[in-house]
Parts: structure tokens; C-alpha cells; sequence
């Protein structure tokens, strides 16, 4: 399965103890990508099989799946 990038949310009751939260992102097969600590929130790529995994994590609140939009640059027919 495609690797997909996510957006973490770290339990509010957790922040204080983010490394430990990463540490066991890390095992469950997160790559990360940057930590936020004072928004809670990490993000990286995870395979899409390990996917679901995330959320039994503890100390984690949320997973999101990251979304990238484009525009049409300015020159273009349609806008």
C-alpha cells in the first residue's frame, strides 16, 4: 500500500510528554516529519498498512490524513 502522510494530534493530557508519544509514533511505523510540541501535533508518512495503527497509540487524540490542493497558476484559462 501507497505511504500516506498524516497529521497527528497529541491528546492534550500527553504535550507534556511528546517524546515518549514520538517514540511509540516511531514504533508503530511512523517516519516523522516534525514536531509541533506546543500545538500537540506531529506530522509524517506512515505506510498505509500501519495506518490504523496510529490511532491505538497512547496518547494520541486524532489522525488526520493530510490533504494537498493546487490552483491553476494565474495565467491560466480556468480560475
Amino acid at each position: 500500500m501507497a505511504d500516506e502522510q498524516v497529521v497527528i494530534s497529541v491528546a492534550d493530557d500527553q504535550v507534556d510528554d511528546m517524546s515518549t508519544v514520538v517514540d511509540a509514533l516511531r514504533a508503530a511505523g511512523l517516519r516523522v516529519s516534525e514536531v509541533l510540541e506546543s500545538a500537540g501535533v506531529v506530522t509524517g508518512t506512515v505506510d498505509g498498512e500501519a495506518l490504523a495503527s496510529l490511532s491505538t497509540v497512547p496518547g494520541v487524540a486524532d489522525v488526520e490524513r493530510s490533504r494537498v490542493y493546487e490552483v491553476p497558476p494565474p495565467d491560466s484559462p480556468v480560475q
